[in-house]
């Protein structure tokens, strides 16, 4: 009786081992546990300001459609194009490249300065200087290259582009689907390139000074890297028997010998 009673303790305590080495706490899943119900004033977010090689969108419309026709003609080539494009609209699907010395080149205005500016401000100026052709222009601009990267421990890791001009890290995440179970949620990498600088920054998503960080807010092209935690060197795909030789082999011998201790008593 004593040396089955044995047997079948030795058999729980090797399945807690193998079945423990993968697992995650609790605490390694949780995220923001320390915010209570509070205000906080918003800190001053600067606006998005237009860089060299950004994609800009810009779209122009009158009640007079025929006063757009120079945009028509120099983007798709004809008349007839304008007519299928819409009515007193202009859509620029590529747009426009902003070139190494900041500027883009615009139908009536020619070179336009667009780097260091705000959307807003390139929107003004651009419709100032078109009210001598059309009185009545409207101007939108708009970012088109606004795109974050998102790899590693998240469920849809992709890139993914971005309709407006501002983006939290934690919108980022909820794009790709939240973090996996295994996800090392106080350690998250941002990468982040401008100024022709490469910076890396870690950001702790469990942590509300989360909020107080410059990379909550992400900037165009940011790549954001969710590492693994040590559980998942466990858990992954691949030969059972190498990843746990460590703890089977001397599970199993010392299983032995107490067996066979028992068995000659």
């Amino acid at each position: 009786m004593t040396s089955r009673y044995s047997f079948f303790l030795f058999l729980l305590l090797g399945y807690f081992l193998l079945t423990g080495c993968g697992g995650v706490k609790y605490s390694q899943i949780l995220m923001l546990d320390d915010v209570v119900s509070d205000t906080t004033n918003l800190p001053f977010i600067p606006p998005l300001k237009i860089r060299t090689d950004d994609i800009i969108s810009i779209q122009v419309s009158s009640n007079y459609p025929e006063n757009l026709g120079a945009f028509y003609q120099q983007k798709f080539g004809g008349a007839d194009a304008a007519a299928s494009a819409g009515a007193g609209a202009l859509g620029i699907q590529e747009g426009y490249r902003v070139d190494e010395e900041g500027q883009i080149y615009l139908p009536y205005i020619g070179k336009f300065q667009a780097a260091n500016k705000t959307t807003l401000e390139l929107r003004e100026e651009i419709r100032d200087s078109l009210v001598l052709f059309i009185p009545d222009a409207s101007v939108q601009v708009r970012f088109m290259n606004f795109k974050v990267t998102l790899l590693g421990e998240v469920f849809k890791p992709n890139t993914y582009t971005i309709p407006n001009e501002r983006l939290t890290i934690l919108e980022a995440i909820g794009m790709a689907g939240d973090f996996t179970p295994y996800a090392d949620r106080n350690s998250v990498l941002v990468i982040r390139e401008r100024n022709n600088v490469r910076e890396y920054a870690r950001v702790n998503t469990q942590d509300k000074t989360l909020f107080e960080s410059n990379y909550f807010y992400l900037s165009p092209n940011d790549i954001i890297y969710v590492e693994p935690l040590k559980a998942k060197q466990f858990a992954t795909q691949g030969d059972f028997v190498e990843r746990y030789s460590v703890i089977i082999v001397p599970f199993i011998s010392f299983l032995t010998f107490l067996l066979s201790t028992l068995l000659i008593k």
